[in-house]
């Protein structure tokens, strides 16, 4: 697995998880280049997208033929100046999809495959109470945390 953060100490929690390679996208602008000479040059088979229009074309860059890209995010803004096109989709052989809040049904069902695999979500330590909601959304906006953020509403 290849993981990409902005800082090291968020890459040491990620090898500590399990990632095999880390790449610093704040160091290395070119990470999908990295990413894909890290698979020998096949590219990467699935990418979790999380940047929106502004990383989309360095996970374009490194996913392999016939891989899939989810766009599950966009941290980076909705705006980009380069944004890429739907040709270089078509150019890579790969699935571009949006992955967005699903059902009930939906949410039930991963709640399900999450306890039956033993699936442990990773949560940021800190924990917001519900009046510090707009404080726990600069947190993640500012990018301190790591894993999900809890709001307690007590």
């Amino acid at each position: 697995m290849i993981a990409t953060t902005s800082s090291k100490e968020k890459g040491e929690k990620l090898k500590q998880l399990g990632a095999d390679h880390v790449i610093n996208y704040k160091e290395d602008t070119n990470w999908g280049e990295t990413a894909k000479k890290l698979t020998g040059g096949v590219g990467v088979q699935h990418i979790l997208e999380v940047g929106g229009p502004n990383t989309l074309a360095n996970s374009l860059k490194a996913i392999a033929f016939d891989g899939v890209v989810s766009i599950i995010g966009f941290l980076g803004g909705v705006k980009a100046e380069n944004q890429p096109t739907l040709l270089e989709a078509l150019m890579n052989i790969c699935t571009v999809r949006g992955v967005y809040v699903g059902s009930r049904q939906q949410f039930e069902a991963m709640n399900r495959a999450v306890e039956a695999n033993d699936i442990k979500p990773v949560v940021d330590q800190k924990v917001f109470r519900f009046d510090e909601t707009k404080d726990a959304y600069q947190y993640m906006w500012d990018q301190k945390h790591f894993g999900k953020l809890c709001i307690s509403h007590e």
